[in-house]
Order: C-alpha cells, then sequence, then structure tokens
C-alpha cells in the first residue's frame, strides 16, 4: 500500500507541473512585457497587443499605452482631452480626462456679468430669462435663454463671444416650446441655465415650464396642467435634446409622468440618459395620483357638460374612491329625498356643490355646482330641501333676492 500511494502522489505532482507549464507564459511573451513596463513606449506596447492580444499582461500593456497618451496630451488643451475621451471611451484615464476638460471649460463669468453682457449685446434685459457663462474648447461665451414674444411659441437661445472687449452676438437658435397642449402658453424658466460635460463635449442644460394662469369664469377653477421640459443644447453640433414630464400642479408639486422617459427606457441615448437622471432628481416632481384630482375633474366635467341656462342636467358619475364619497358621507347638510340621499357641500374647488345618492343603485353622482360668489352680485348656492317625490327644491341667493329653482332627481330634468 505504501509503494502505491507513493506512486500516485508522484503521478498527481507530474500532472500539476504539466498544467502549470501549459498556462505559463513564454520567456519571449514575459521578455516583451518586461520591455514594454521599462520603456513605456507606444513602439513596444503596439508591437506586444498585437503579438499577443489574449495575454494575461494585455490590461496592464493597454493601461500602460492610455498613460503614454494621457500624459502626452497639452495640460491646457481642453480639445485634446476631449479628442482623448472620443477615441478612448473606456480609457482608465477618461475620468481623469473628463475632470481636466470641465476644469478647463469652466467659465470665469459669473450670472451678473452674463446679464449685463447680454444687454450690452442689444438683449431686452426683461424678455431675458437666464443668462451664464460658457467655456467651450478654450473659448470663453455668453449664453443667454430668450422668453417667447407675445403671442408666439418659439424661445430663442443666444450665443455671445467677446472681441476686443465688446460682446457680440455669434448664433442665435429659434426653437420651438416643446408641448403637447398649446393652451399652456406661459413660458417658464425652472431649471437654471448651466453647462455640463457628458463624455468631454459641452452642452447646455436648462429647464421650463409650460403652464396657464386661465381661471375658468364659471367654475373660478384655475388650470393647473403643467408641462417641465428639460433640454441639452450641443455646443459641438448645434444639437436640441429634450425631455417632457406632464401633469397638474397641487401645492408646488407637478404630479404626472414623462411619456418621452419611458418610451426612451433601456435604448436611451447618453442625453436623453442625462435628462432622465435629472428628472429622478428633481424633488417637486411626484408620479401622478388620479385620486387627488378626481373631485376637481369631475366639477370641470359637470361645467363643461351643462350649459347655462339648460333644462337637462348631466349628472357625474362619482367613483367609489373619489374623496367626493367622503365628503357625502361626513355632510352635516344631507335629507332623504324620495328615493335619493342628498347632501349640499361647500368649498369644494371654489365651488358648492350637490351630491345625490341613489338608495336603489347605491350610485353616488354630482347634480349641480354652482361657483362661490367672491361678492354680493355673484348668486350662492346656499340652501336646499326635498318637495313631494324626487324633486329636489334649491335656492340661490344674490344679494337681497333669492331664486328657487326645482330639479327632478329621476329624469334630471331643471326648472
Amino acid at each position: 500500500m505504501r509503494t502505491i500511494t507513493k506512486t500516485f502522489a508522484i503521478c498527481v505532482a507530474a500532472m500539476g507541473f504539466a498544467c502549470t507549464g501549459a498556462t505559463a507564459q513564454s520567456k519571449a511573451e514575459t521578455k516583451l512585457y518586461n520591455t514594454v513596463m521599462a520603456k513605456r513606449d507606444l513602439k513596444n506596447a503596439n508591437k506586444f497587443l498585437k503579438k499577443y492580444p489574449s495575454s494575461q499582461y494585455t490590461p496592464a500593456v493597454l493601461k500602460v499605452k492610455d498613460s503614454i497618451a494621457f500624459y502626452g496630451l497639452d495640460k491646457n488643451d481642453a480639445t485634446a482631452y476631449i479628442t482623448f475621451v472620443t477615441d478612448n471611451p473606456k480609457s482608465f484615464y477618461a475620468s481623469a480626462a473628463n475632470s481636466r476638460i470641465a476644469e478647463l471649460n469652466t467659465s470665469s463669468i459669473t450670472a451678473e456679468q452674463a446679464l449685463e453682457a447680454a444687454v450690452a449685446a442689444g438683449l431686452q434685459k426683461e424678455t431675458i430669462v437666464a443668462a451664464t457663462g460658457v467655456k467651450n474648447r478654450n473659448n470663453e461665451h455668453v449664453a443667454a435663454v430668450v422668453a417667447p414674444a407675445p403671442g408666439t411659441t418659439s424661445f430663442k437661445l443666444v450665443m455671445l463671444s467677446n472681441s476686443n472687449g465688446t460682446w457680440n452676438i455669434v448664433d442665435e437658435i429659434s426653437e420651438n416650446v416643446y408641448t403637447n397642449d398649446y393652451n399652456l402658453n406661459e413660458f417658464n424658466l425652472k431649471e437654471n441655465l448651466k453647462p455640463i460635460t457628458i463624455k468631454g463635449l459641452q452642452y447646455l442644460y436648462f429647464g421650463y415650464t409650460n403652464s396657464s394662469s386661465h381661471v375658468d369664469r364659471r367654475s373660478n377653477i384655475a388650470n393647473n396642467d403643467c408641462e417641465l421640459v428639460l433640454n441639452l443644447y450641443s455646443l459641438d453640433d448645434k444639437a436640441m435634446y429634450n425631455i417632457l414630464y406632464s401633469g397638474k400642479t397641487q401645492d408646488g408639486i407637478l404630479y404626472g409622468n414623462s411619456m418621452d422617459a419611458e418610451q426612451a427606457g433601456a435604448g436611451a441615448t447618453e442625453q436623453q440618459a442625462y435628462l432622465i437622471s435629472q428628472l429622478n432628481n428633481i424633488d417637486f416632481l411626484k408620479p401622478y395620483e388620479a385620486e387627488r384630482f378626481m373631485a376637481q375633474d369631475l366639477i370641470q366635467w359637470w361645467y363643461k357638460n351643462n350649459p347655462a341656462n339648460s333644462k337637462d342636467v348631466a349628472f357625474g358619475i362619482i367613483p367609489q374612491n373619489s374623496p367626493l364619497i367622503d365628503l357625502f358621507n361626513n355632510s352635516k347638510d344631507k335629507e332623504k329625498v324620495g328615493n335619493y340621499t342628498v347632501a349640499l357641500i361647500e368649498n369644494v374647488f371654489g365651488n358648492t356643490i350637490i351630491v345625490v345618492r341613489n338608495n336603489q343603485t347605491k350610485e353616488h353622482a354630482l347634480a349641480m355646482c354652482q361657483a362661490t360668489p367672491k361678492n354680493s352680485n355673484d348668486l350662492e348656492l346656499n340652501t336646499f330641501y326635498g318637495e313631494k317625490g324626487n324633486i329636489l327644491a334649491l335656492y340661490y341667493y344674490k344679494g337681497k333676492s333669492s331664486l328657487k329653482k326645482r330639479l327632478n332627481l329621476a329624469s334630471k330634468k331643471l326648472y
């Protein structure tokens, strides 16, 4: 037994030695690698990579090659670093190159100086929504965003350059406002204008909102639809990239979503990816919450479907998860009228509303709306009571005078 074990051990050792020899680097390969490490020149690095592309030394040789290229760049030439990053996006030194680009492209012009330069170049101060200094490939510029003129749907991005101490307009780009709703005709800068670098290339980043201050005359409800548009403008090829987030505003929060971001998905370009990342970092954006706006939407629907002085009333069916159901259940101004239970609820988005529950179907509906009066000359829905059958009597007041209307809850006729 002792002899057999010894023989087996010798065989294993021999096999292990053979395996080690099979994976070891050749003397020529190791010698050339050592030459690359010692001389650190492109000639020997390229020679090694051509002869031994799959060597275990290849990553180290690639790093040497990158270092030769990187440390050979002019430290004050942003264009040289941009070219390096463009040609070597996976380089070990790409991050350091981008940092150097950011340093070289950091403008010394303050926001106040940029605004002064824009005005001096002939732009009207009241139309400039943002101005900033921007440095690109060692050249200083001023960029300014000019709001759309009244009645128009395009804004301007203006570039200025300094020549012998005088700022002059060297480029003016007119861009249509990106929107899905041209009723949102108020343009406001929301994300400030600033230069940013993506993979060595310089862009201008800014964001604006499309909104409206329109207040519906009948309902007194303000239009709270809103769109946020984030933009990137390339200083290299003058292309504009943007992404839209749309929804409704409430208490300073924009509740919505971005179909642009969803459609871009995993195939987003680097510019889209940057804009999507910015969307995710803006704290006043929240996912859309349908329940939050159900009551307002239904009131607006009611006014749209019930013209003034119409005798036929369209009831708006109230979803079971609507806040109006809770307001109905908690109302103290409520009574049974025929086959229905009726509640008068005040101060719902600036309106007094009548909510009706069909006691047979258990369905709730918005039956009547009246805007809360702003003064004694406005009509006020103040009182209701049930009459015989399914007749609901409604009392409206205007100053010292009153008006009575009757609503048949079954036929939905007003008289």
